[in-house]
């Protein structure tokens, strides 16, 4: 259950008496209530709960008591419940529900008569939170006519809070939820020195027996107590119809409410079996949330004997000009934030049932938790022995194997790096020279661009060498390291035009899978050659930043630009929105003729051990 915010009100006190180590024969405190107009059926006893506690359970709740009958010369009667041969449980934070047969129902004051309490540094008290009396099928209020003692603690602790007009165990909602919301309205300033009224007519004139009201909740699912409640309440009722030459009888209710302290609890507020026809609400002085005005509310109850008057009423306003689109019904549909009220004898014997069912539950729990250690510990003996000689003779080998593979990679290693370095490297740097030399020749355009295009090709094939040779080289591959490389490949790629690089500064030392590694490089080998072939760029602007857990790589040029919907096949758009949608990461892309082009890929951070290895063709 979800108890409500209190900020007063927590209940009734008794004094403090030296711990008593018997039960005595006499009742140490006594707490008398008001007779009712009508039997009393049941009788519920709430927990007191004190909320400047961190534990938020019930406090101090009598361990032995009784309740009795008294007559009206204050003559003991019949015993009602009897707690005094052994402890009450500890009802945590449910309420207790004690019902009375119907032919043995009480009509004179009820006495509860409390012969042990809590025992607290050799000192003995007991505390309640509140006392609901169910008479004709519905909670009424308790009035008490006297206590043998109190320790009053305003405005926390008072016997007067027995009675107090707020629930203490939040609202009385069912557990199942719907989409249905509450009557939520954003105020403009102009009306907030003004008074927003609401009434509910009913079908025909009635006894009224209480009004109660709900808070709303926050539609945007902020646990916000008491959200949008005004902090001044008004309410009268209205005994007849408003007819021309005959004026309306129009009543206050009770006294006005003044919430200076927002709850989440429901407030009764008691008719006293006076006519209606018609309630008006009265509202003013509206908080306000992040600097708006609200009015909010869940429901208006008009009810008596467990028979609820207002629901589907018509309900108008008045002093407000509100939205059409504002549904006045949701105050009387019977839900509040999308549960549906519930009768408040049920809900009452529904929180009280559900102490057993917590309680079975942690038996259930303790079971479950022992029978699982068991088995465990049945399990770990049985593989124990079998799992440590494994273990050593698996070791072992993995020993031997990983020392012979490690020296034959590490002998293969050095030996790839030297050939490669040495051989296939100076030769493709040779073909790229001579290529550039002979650009410089006077030679037909065709073979000038073929002689461009060869160098371009040795610089990018240089380049992925080194790339090949930088990996066998490395036991692991890193974020910065992969950044630098990148960085490399683009000056010797983009031979002759200026290139400008921006490193983030604190760059995470991440791990870089190889099937990532692979994937970043060949779409970064693809957007490069787009831009030394292609854009006839002469600057080229490489950024590499790390945005909200997310590395951001962007290649900027200012050479001729295209069409991005006209793009042609050898461009390799494709593949690099397939390696980019292979790497997890979001590719922006903006081009235009004449305006240059920029590539962004943003790629989250977690992404750099994805280990997907789909292949791509690339378009050079």
């Amino acid at each position: 259950m979800q108890l409500g915010v209190q900020f007063d009100d927590f209940g009734y006190h008794s004094d403090f008496i030296p711990a008593v180590e018997e039960v005595p024969d006499e009742p140490l405190w006594t707490l008398d209530l008001i007779p009712g107009s009508f039997p009393t059926l049941a009788l519920v006893l709430v927990p007191a709960f004190d909320q400047r506690l961190p534990n938020l359970r019930g406090y101090a709740f009598p361990k032995r008591f009784r309740i009795r009958s008294v007559d009206s010369e204050d003559d003991p009667g019949k015993i009602l419940v009897d707690w005094t041969s052994r402890d009450f449980p500890d009802p945590g934070n449910r309420p207790v529900y004690f019902s009375f047969p119907q032919d043995e129902a009480p009509e004179d004051r009820l006495r509860l008569e409390v012969f042990a309490g809590h025992e607290q540094n050799g000192e003995e008290f007991f505390a309640l939170g509140r006392i609901h009396p169910i008479r004709q099928g519905e909670q009424q209020k308790a009035g008490v006519e006297d206590v043998s003692s109190s320790f009053d603690s305003p405005p926390f602790w008072s016997s007067e809070a027995l009675v107090s007009s707020r629930q203490s165990l939040g609202m009385p909602l069912s557990a199942e939820k719907s989409e249905s919301k509450d009557l939520v309205l954003k105020l403009p300033a102009e009306t907030l020195e003004g008074t927003l009224v609401f009434r509910i007519e009913l079908d025909e004139p009635q006894i009224l027996g209480w009004v109660n009201l709900y808070p709303g909740k926050n539609p945007e699912g902020v646990n916000l107590p008491g959200y949008g409640f005004p902090k001044h309440l008004r309410l009268y009722r209205v005994e007849q119809d408003d007819k021309p030459n005959e004026r309306a009888r129009r009543f206050p209710l009770g006294e006005p409410v003044n919430w200076e302290q927002p709850s989440d609890q429901m407030i009764r507020i008691p008719g006293g079996g006076s006519p209606i026809k018609a309630l008006e609400i009265s509202c003013n002085d509206f908080p306000s949330y992040q600097g708006q005005a609200v009015f909010s509310l869940g429901e208006i109850e008009i009810v008596r004997s467990g028979q609820n008057y207002s629901r589907g009423r018509k309900i108008t306003t008045r002093n407000f000009s509100l939205p059409d689109e504002t549904d006045l019904d949701l105050l009387v549909d019977g839900k509040v934030g999308g549960h549906s009220i519930l009768p408040l004898p049920e809900w009452f014997q529904q929180l009280a049932k559900g102490k057993a069912h917590e309680a079975r539950l942690v038996s259930l729990n303790a079971e479950l938790a022992v029978a699982t250690a068991r088995w465990k510990t049945l399990q770990e003996r049985a593989l124990l022995t079998f799992g440590f000689f494994l273990l050593l003779a698996a070791a072992a080998v993995v020993v031997i194997i990983r020392r012979s593979r490690t020296q034959a990679r590490l002998s293969l290693r050095k030996q790839i790096h030297s050939d490669l370095h040495d051989d296939v490297g100076s030769s493709l740097g040779s073909i790229s020279l001579i290529a550039e030399q002979l650009q410089q020749a006077k030679l037909d355009e065709e073979v000038r661009e073929d002689l461009g295009d060869l160098a371009l090709i040795a610089r990018e094939a240089w380049a992925s060498l080194r790339d090949i040779v930088w990996v066998i080289d490395e036991d692991s591959i890193r974020l910065p390291a992969l950044i630098d490389q990148l960085s490399e490949r683009a000056k010797r790629v983009l031979a002759g035009t200026t290139v400008s690089v921006e490193t983030p500064e604190a760059c995470p030392n991440s791990k870089v899978s190889l099937p990532f590694k692979r994937h970043f490089i060949m779409f970064f080998k693809e957007v490069l050659h787009n831009c030394a072939r292609h854009s006839h760029a002469t600057e080229v602007h490489l950024k590499f930043r790390i945005i909200d857990e997310a590395l951001q790589v962007s290649v900027r040029d200012n050479g001729c630009g295209f069409n991005p919907e006209m793009a042609s096949g050898g461009l390799g758009l494709e593949n690099i929105r397939n390696r980019a949608q292979e790497m997890a990461g979001q590719l922006t892309l903006n081009s235009s003729l004449g305006e240059g082009t920029q590539v962004v890929l943003e790629v989250p951070l977690k992404a750099l051990l994805n280990q997907s290895d789909h292949s791509y063709k690339t378009s050079n």
